[in-house]
Formats: C-alpha cells, structure tokens, sequence
C-alpha cells in the first residue's frame, strides 16, 4: 500500500481544523447578532436619559468654573465676557432639565425657577463696582508709597546730616587738642548723639508704618483691617513726635506735611476705608456665588434621579435578555466543547507525525549553526521530513569542517571588536563629561570673575592712601606689607581666574625678576607675626652665597611658602618653627636651583598621612582631634602650584616629632634692572582740576577721592550712569572717570553719551588692555584697570617722574631688611657685601670685555639690594659697553664705588649694625 505523502496528510488535518473552526463561528456570529440586537434597544431606551443628565454635569461644572473667574476678574471687559458665557451656561443648564423631564414620558421636569439669572445679574453689577473701588484703592496706595519713599529719603538725608555733624565735632576734637575734650564730647552726646538716635527711630517708624499701608490691600479680615488703622495712627503720632529732631527746619515742616497726609489714609475716605468697602464688596459676591452653587448642585441632584430612574427600568430589560442569552451560550458551549475535543484527537496526531519530527529537526538546525555538531541525526521516515533529515546531516559535516578554518579568524575580529567600541564608548562619555564640566566652570567664572575683583580693588586702595597718612616706622612697614599682599592677593586671583578659564596649563607661568633676599625677608616676617602669636620660636637661614636676583614665578613661591608656614604654625603648639633656604647651580643648564625648607616640632604625621598629606579635604586623625580648623586643601593647591613652577614639594615626618617640607624650585639668574620696585606713596600735588567720578561703589569712590584730593583736584561724584550725564551737562570737567560696570547704564554707553574724548577715561575690574581698538570702542582716551593706580592718576592728569634715590633710601632700605630679616642677618649681609666689594672691582677691571660685561651684572644686582643708585649707573654703562670699559668709565667706577661703600656703612653704622660676615642664622 502507497505510503501518503507529508503534504497530503498536512492539508486533511488542516481541512478539519478548518471546517470545525468555521461551524463555532457562525455559531458565535448568530448568538452575538442576537445579543447586539438586544443591547441596541437598550441603548435606545436609556441613551438620551444619560446624555442628557451628562450635558447638565458638563454645564453645572461650567458654571461653577465661570462663576469663580467671574470673581476674579480684573477688567470691565473681562467681567462682561465672563457674566455673558455664566448667563449662557445657566440657560443650557435650565434647558436642559426642562428636556430631561420630556424624555422621562411626561415626568414633571426639575424645577428651574431658582432666580439664577437674578443672581448673575448681581453679581455682575457688585464685580464692576469692585473693579472701580480696585482702581481706586491702587491709586490712593501709589501715591502713599511715593509720600513715604519721599519721607524715608528726607529721613536719610537728615540722619547722615546728624551724622556728619558728630564726625566733625569728634574730628574738631582731635585736631584741637589744646581744648577741653570731654567737655567738647558731652556737648556732642547732648546735642547731637540723642539727636541721631531719635532720627533712626524715626526711620524705624516710618518704614514699618509704611509695611502697613502696603499691606493694607491685602487685608483678609475687617478685623485685622481696623487693627492696623489703630496701629498706624499711633505709629504715626509717634513720628510726628520725632520729626522735631531733625536738623534741617525746612525738612522738618516737609516730613510733618507729608505725616499728616500718610494720616489721611486711616480717615474717612481713606486707603482703609476704601479697603474696608471692598472687603464688604467681596462678602456679597462671594455669597451670591455660593447661592449660585447651590441652585445648580439642587438641578444637578434632580437630573442624576431622572437619570437614575431611567436606569432602572433598562435594567430590568436586560434581566430579561440575560436569559435568553445564558440559553444560547450554552448550546455554544456544547459546540465549542465537541469542536475542541475533535481538534485535540487532530492536534495529538499532528504532533506526533508533524510536529515533534519537526521540533527535533529544528533544534538539532539550530545546534549546527551554533557550533555544536554531534553525531549525525537520525532518519525519522521516507517522506519530505527525512529528506530534510539526511541533507542537514551532509551541511553538518560540511559546517563542522568550516568552523575550523574560520574559529581562529573570528576569535579574533571578535575581540578587537569589543576593545574598539568599549575604547569609543569610554572616549564618547569623556568628552561629554568634559565639555560639561568646562561649560560649568565658563560660567562661573563669568560671574565670580568681577564679584571677587571689585572687594580687592577697595582694599587695596584704601590701603594705599592709608599709606600716605601713616607717619610711624613700624606703623608704616606694617601698612606695606598688608598693601604689597593685597596686591599679591589680587594678582593670584587673576592668575587663578585665568588659570582655571584657560585649557593650556603649559602657559599659565607668570616669571618676574625679584630679590631673593626680599622674598625671604617677607616670608620671615610672616613667620615672625605667626609664631609670636603663639609663643613659638621662629629661625631663618638663609644661605650666604645665594644669588641677589633671580627670575621666575615669585607670586606662586611665594603662595607655597607662605602656606607651608601657615601650616607648621598650625600643627606646632610649642617649640620652633624654621625657614632654610639653600641654593645650587645645576651644572648642565646653568640655572639656579632654590630649596625653602620648612621644619617644625609640631604633631607630625603617620606614614598613611603623609600618603594622603596632598589630597584636597584630606586631614590627620590628630589634627581633627585637637580642633584644628581648616579643609585640608593647602596642600593639594601647594602641590598644584609646585606643578606648575616645574618644581618638587617632599615632606619628611614623624608623629610627635615634627615635620619637613621642601620645595625645590628651578629660576633662571634675575636681572637687577628689570626688578620691579614698591610703588612709593603717592606724594601731594596742586594739580587744580576738576574731576567727575562716576561709580557705584561706594569704597572704590573714596579711593578715587582720596587720591584725586591728595593730586590737587576738585572732585564731585556719581553713584549712576544718569547723574553722571546730568552732571557733566551742567558744568565742565577737566577729566571724567566712568566706571565699566554700572547699574543703570554700561559705561562706554555713558562715554558716548556724554560725548566721548581724551577727557574721559573708564575704571574696569575686567582684564581690558588699554589700546587704541579698545579705546575707540568705549569712547574713552585711558582705560585704567581697578586697583585705580596714583601714579596713572598723576600722569592722566600732567605726567611725573621717579624722585632720585639717595642715601635716604639706603638707610630706609636697611630699615626694611632689619624688620624682615634681623639686625644680625642683616649686619652680615652688609659685611660680605662689602668685603667682597675690592676684589669685584678687580675682577671687573682686569677682565676681557664679555666677562667685565657679566661681573659688572653681578655686582649691580648686589649694589641694587642696597639701593645704591649711583654705583648701579656706572655698572649699568659698563654692562653696555659692546668694546669694554674705558679708563675713564673704570674711573667713575671706583669713585663711585668708594662713595657706595661710604655711604653703606654710614648708615649701617646710623642703623647699630656689626658688618661682621658669618651665619645668617636667627
């Protein structure tokens, strides 16, 4: 008998599932026409009852909406439009209920006759009388504002009056001092001191009387209205009572008019009584409101009934039809179930013959393509499926013999693959997060960048006209000092801003040419103030052979220093503290290699701190434990800064023994004339102009002023763009200074409106460099970068000249080193200085033309720590000389240099100082 053939046997099976398919749904399709049927005409019994009930929710939630924005309202024309869509929507509302009523065959419709209209009518006419009271209460409270913003300036003007009046009856104290002080005091106490206080009562008064008045529109209860009317006519009275202090009659009878019309507000007719007619105003609609709402929840709650009514009775209805159609599903159950059972019988025989033959040739499929070959698969049958069967076996074979020449290959491709898309995924997430983090830092220095500038410049110019007042030694070196690190302070925040703004940390280096033993003097004066403070023992060595003058980055040196010190102070709480400072000559490159070692007997610290001594916000556990304030980032920015120097920072510790730091720093050998020196204070002129400065800082306009006063001028000042165009249209200035960031109006805007020229200059806390394309753009003649420097003043105004420098700065020189370094430091100093003198000389005259050229550089920066201009000039013309020097130039040399050594050790002498050499130690 013929075997039947797989697709035959496919198609029978196939057939029957078929047919049995089609007999349940038609089954199912008569059944659910029938169920339709029934559901259409409940729908048409029950429909309109619903939607009809819906459309009355949908207008009662309208109205209620529009009955709340009617309130609200803010103009006639709103309220208009809003009462004319309320008056709609309740009409829809009424309509609405009267058809709900028809559709329920003839029921009574739910009553509509509830004076809706009437209410809306009301409220409508009460909104508009609102509104105009609104208005009137706005106006009445803007004047009111005015008067007192008026009364509280008349009030400041008064007090600073008072005060200046105090300050100059205290200064006449001082500046008189043969009359009786006490008595002059106690004169000021009576006149004027209670005077001031009962003025800054006075303004007390009348800002929280003004608080009041503000928040009278927004009064919430008639209650706390008429409080605050109390309250403010009493508040009142009692200002009328201070206004009598005030110095000024004129402003006297001004601020006691403007009182008595702030006390109009609490009478009739008044900002209070008008709040309190609009509170009455708003009582009424919003009770009309709530009547409102109450009409349409009673028409709301009728229709639902109606609606809940018609509900019931197409209940009923389909309790009837659920039991013909329970009928029906059952006899569609027995099909279904006698349909499932023969599709079984075909689904069991299918699996068997079709489908598991099929399964196992496909795992078996998918194990071949992943790799995995086995033995040969079986033969199942004679028909399509074994056919299949006997050719996976040959691909099988076939594959497993591929496998081998393509494993090696793919193992590789594979695994380069990942290394590149995990090296592109790491590179993409990189650069987002640096870009981010580079758009972050961006902005923030934008507005740090002139918020931490503008404090520095005050400091730093108040400092300096300090420093043409004080008149005492040690005063005046302590006044330096503080002048010279506020400077130093503002040139490391610039360095910081530019640093941190700028991706190129390979140029962020700012070498200068400085004296090494004033940097060290410097440092030891800090080290001096700090370990005095708290009783320790402050040594500092400096190596005698080190070079006078040498270049590099003293601003960042000097940071590290300092901070170390800072540190070991910190960390000491009894024994020394100790500056070294060494030097050596690096062989290859001929630079000077400097070492600043900083050792103390302070707490020390562990192997595993001095591991994290560098991390920012890093800290030892007994530092924290004894209290000792700070985050721990000193060194980390000291270490960042050494980086940047192209130095090494390494410390040495031991816990309980103390620690030792040394910074070791790479500088190129200095150029004496190339120093740049203190700027000396600014001496008196008469330069008799008159100067304009518009600035809004009030410290950077006495800094201004005082400079400017001390140059001779006459100066008159401007807080706003504004009033300094006011002022320079009403009279003529001789120079104009404008300062880049006003409030109101930019500054080159205000230079351009005032008419631009070489008479103007603008004031910037920004980097602007002052050239002709910037200039042109601001309409200015100078841009003069903050801190305002006195010399630029003087030669914006005429132009000066350094004064010469004689043997009174030699003494003043020694001074200095005295009080940074120690008399007997600096007694040594001068000692080998001048021992070494002779024997300079020679080398210098014995010399070919290129060294004689060299020792003349050396000895002119050893003459220059001390000041001696004349030697310094001579050196220089040698230093010049391309041929060498002549015998007169040698000449003029060595009286020069006998005049320098006569002149040092006259003031050396003048100074107690033994010019003994030896250690520098102290």
């Amino acid at each position: 008998m013929r075997r039947t053939r797989f697709d035959t046997r496919l198609i029978q099976i196939l057939s029957a599932m078929g047919a049995i398919a089609i007999m349940v749904g038609v089954a199912a399709i008569a059944v659910n026409r029938h169920l339709v049927r029934t559901h259409d005409a409940l729908m048409r019994s029950s429909l309109p009852a619903t939607e009809l009930t819906s459309r009355i929710d949908a207008s009662a939630a309208v109205v209620g909406t529009l009955a709340q924005a009617l309130v609200q309202a803010d103009t006639s024309a709103d309220l208009d439009r809003i009462a004319e869509a309320l008056a709609g929507a309740v009409d829809s509302l009424e309509r609405g209920a009267r058809e709900l009523g028809a559709v329920r065959r003839g029921a009574a419709p739910p009553g509509t006759e509830r004076g809706a209209a009437g209410i809306v009518a009301q409220m409508t006419g009460e909104g508009h009388d609102l509104l105009r009271l609104s208005d009137r209460i706005a106006v009445q409270a803007a004047g009111i504002d005015e008067m007192g913003g008026r009364l509280d300036g008349l009030i400041e003007a008064q007090i600073d009056l008072a005060r200046l009046r105090v300050t100059a009856g205290i200064a006449g104290v001082y500046s008189h001092p043969e009359r009786d002080a006490r008595r002059i005091l106690d004169q000021l106490a009576d006149r004027y001191f209670f005077g001031f206080e009962r003025l800054a009562e006075l303004a007390r008064i009348v800002d929280a009387a003004r608080l009041m008045l503000q928040q009278v529109p927004v009064s919430g209860t008639p209650e706390a209205l008429a409080a605050a009317g109390a309250d403010l006519t009493d508040r009142l009275g009692l200002a009328e009572r201070r206004v009598i202090y005030m110095p000024s009659p004129s402003a006297r009878e001004e601020a006691q008019a403007i009182l008595v019309r702030l006390r109009g507000a609490a009478g009739p007719g008044g900002l209070l009584s008008l709040q309190a007619e609009r509170m009455a105003l708003q009582s009424s609609i919003a009770t009309g409101s709530e009547r409102l709402r109450q009409i349409i929840a009673t028409l709301s709650a009728e229709a639902r009934q109606a609606r809940d009514a018609a509900q019931a009775e197409a209940l009923a209805e389909i309790t009837r039809a659920e039991r013909v159609s329970s009928w029906l599903a059952a006899a569609l159950f027995v099909l279904v179930l006698a349909s499932v059972v023969t599709a079984s019988a075909l689904w069991l025989y299918a699996r068997r013959q079709i489908v598991t033959r099929l399964a196992d040739l496909s795992r078996r499929i998918v194990s071949v393509a992943r790799g995995d070959f086995g033995a040969p698969m079986p033969i199942s049958g004679h028909d399509e499926i074994g056919r299949m069967e006997k050719a996976l076996n040959i691909l099988r074979r076939r594959m497993r013999e591929a496998a081998r020449l393509r494993e090696s290959l793919e193992d590789a491709v594979i695994a380069r693959t990942g290394d590149v898309v995990a090296e592109m995924r790491a590179s993409d997430a990189a650069r987002a997060e640096a870009e981010a983090a580079s758009r972050s830092k961006t902005e923030f220095l934008a507005r740090m960048s002139h918020e931490i500038r503008t404090p520095l410049n005050g400091i730093i110019g108040m400092l300096g006209l300090l420093e043409a007042e004080v008149t005492g030694p040690g005063q005046l070196e302590r006044v330096r000092t503080a002048h010279r690190a506020a400077r130093e302070l503002l040139e490391i925040t610039n360095d910081i801003l530019s640093y941190a703004s700028s991706e190129d940390r390979a140029n962020r280096g700012n070498a200068v040419h400085f004296r090494l033993r004033e940097l060290v003097g410097q440092l030891g004066h800090q080290l001096h103030s700090l370990a005095g403070a708290k009783g320790l023992e402050a040594v500092v060595d400096l190596a005698e052979p080190a070079p006078p003058v040498l270049c590099g980055d003293v601003v960042k040196i000097r940071q590290v220093v300092g901070n170390l010190v800072s540190n070991a102070v910190k960390y000491t709480r009894r024994g020394t503290v100790a500056l070294s400072v060494d030097h050596a000559v690096e062989a290859a490159t001929g630079r000077h290699v400097v070492s600043f070692t900083v050792a103390d007997t302070g707490i020390g610290m562990t192997r595993e701190a001095i591991a994290r001594a560098f991390d920012a916000y890093e800290r030892a556990d007994s530092a924290r434990r004894s209290g000792i304030e700070g985050m721990g980032l000193g060194l980390a920015i000291s270490r960042n800064l050494t980086e940047a120097l192209g130095g090494a920072l390494s410390v040495e510790s031991e816990p309980g023994i103390g620690s030792r730091f040394t910074l070791t720093v790479p500088l190129l050998p200095g150029e004496p004339d190339a120093v740049a020196e203190d700027e000396a204070p600014l001496a008196a002129h008469d330069f008799g102009r008159d100067v304009l400065v518009i600035e809004d800082n009030a410290v950077n306009r006495m800094v201004a002023r005082g400079y400017l006063e001390r140059l001779g001028c006459r100066v008159e000042e401007a807080e706003t763009g504004a009033a300094g165009i006011r002022l320079a249209a009403e009279r003529p200035f001789d120079l104009i200074l404008i300062d880049l960031d006003l409030p109101d109006i930019e500054g080159g805007e205000v230079a351009l409106r005032i008419g631009g020229g070489a008479r103007l200059a603008i004031l910037t806390a920004h980097l602007i460099e002052d050239t002709a394309e910037n200039r042109a753009r601001l309409s200015v003649g100078r841009i003069l970068t903050k801190p305002v420097s006195p010399r630029a003043l003087a030669e914006l105004l005429e132009g000066s000249k350094p004064a010469p420098v004689d043997g009174t700065a030699v003494a003043e020189s020694l001074r200095g080193d005295i009080a940074d370094l120690g008399a007997d430091v600096t007694g040594r100093i001068v000692g080998t200085f001048l021992g070494d003198l002779p024997e300079a000389l020679e080398a210098i005259v014995s010399a070919t033309p290129e060294r004689q050229r060299k020792a003349a550089h050396r000895l002119k920066g050893a003459a220059a720590n001390f000041r001696l201009a004349a030697l310094c000039d001579v050196l220089g013309r040698i230093e010049a000389a391309p041929e060498g020097a002549d015998a007169a130039l040698i000449g003029r040399m060595r009286a020069a240099a006998d005049s320098a050594a006569a002149t040092l050790r006259a003031a050396a002498a003048a100074e107690g100082l033994q010019t003994e050499a030896g250690s520098t130690n102290l």
